[in-house]
């Protein structure tokens, strides 16, 4: 018997990347899965893949920008899977640039996804768990880039170490209701959103991230996945309001720079990363947007 035998989770941003991977362990451990994303198509893969691990999956489109979407994903997944015991808030986006140059809009989205979304999301998860009357286990995707930050990134590190202290207060305010809530801080991890970070396979950049970290590998969302897994479980009955990192040691290995010489092999890997991160961007903007 797994460790969330006849639960049902929620998790955002399943539709590929640590949400994927979250709601393939947590089917593993034996929980139903609401799938839910913008993403449909992505949504409805990782449907497929709960469903291999003998568990039910309901899909459910939903922008955790919007407190009428999330609330009603929220209604949908409990009343398709028969309750709401788990959530996972990992929806996130990623949008850097310059505090010269940065657009209001690019600021705006990652406050309403990366910090309101997440916000929405537990908000409707717990009033619904307050009411069942049962408790519940809440955890929300924040990142290493709580702590770390560099030029480019803030936005997307104001965002994620707000997820990070509002989970402090929230686990003061649940705890009497048998609700946990925590936060976990993944470093680089091999998933879409982190291309150009975690580098290709056997590439240049992989090889020198690698080398300096300590656990001397890139993380999967399955690492990630693991930790998600403990906290859901019954192991993880006693932490609550907390924040933990999951990056191979990377907080202490330094941050490298970026490469500058043409001749650097790991300039092509980078640019093709940024090719593929762009149309990421793209289609996803379109989902948002719409």
């Amino acid at each position: 018997m797994g460790s969330c035998e006849g639960k049902v989770v929620w998790i955002t941003g399943a539709g590929s990347g640590i949400g994927r991977g979250c709601a393939v362990r947590l089917a593993h451990e034996g929980a139903d899965v609401c799938v839910s994303d913008v993403d449909l198509e992505g949504a409805r893969e990782t449907a497929e893949l709960v469903r291999a691990e003998g568990r039910k999956a309901e899909v459910v489109a939903c922008n955790v920008a919007s407190h009428e979407q999330v609330q009603a994903a929220a209604d949908q997944c409990a009343e398709a899977l028969g309750g709401l015991d788990l959530v996972v808030a990992n929806a996130g986006i990623g949008r850097g640039g310059s505090v010269l140059e940065m657009s209001a809009k690019d600021w705006q989205d990652q406050v309403d996804i990366n910090l309101t979304g997440v916000f929405f999301t537990v908000q409707a998860a717990a009033q619904r768990m307050v009411r069942a009357g049962s408790g519940g286990r809440i955890v929300c995707i924040s990142s290493l880039a709580a702590e770390n930050c560099g030029a480019m990134l803030w936005g997307y590190s104001a965002t994620k170490a707000g997820v990070r202290i509002m989970v402090r207060g929230w686990g003061q305010e649940l705890g009497p209701h048998g609700i946990t809530v925590n936060a976990v801080g993944p470093g680089i991890i091999d998933t879409p959103l982190a291309a150009g970070l975690a580098g290709e396979e056997g590439g240049a950049i992989r090889e020198s991230v690698e080398a300096r970290l300590p656990a001397r590998r890139v993380g999967t969302p399955a690492d990630v996945a693991g930790v998600v897994s403990f906290l859901c479980g019954p192991d993880g009955s006693y932490v609550t309001g907390d924040y933990l990192i999951v990056d191979g040691g990377l907080r202490d290995a330094g941050t490298p720079g970026m490469p500058s010489n043409p001749d650097d092999p790991r300039m092509a890997e980078l640019g093709r990363a940024m090719v593929a991160g762009e149309q990421r961007r793209v289609k996803l903007q379109k989902l948002i947007d719409n």
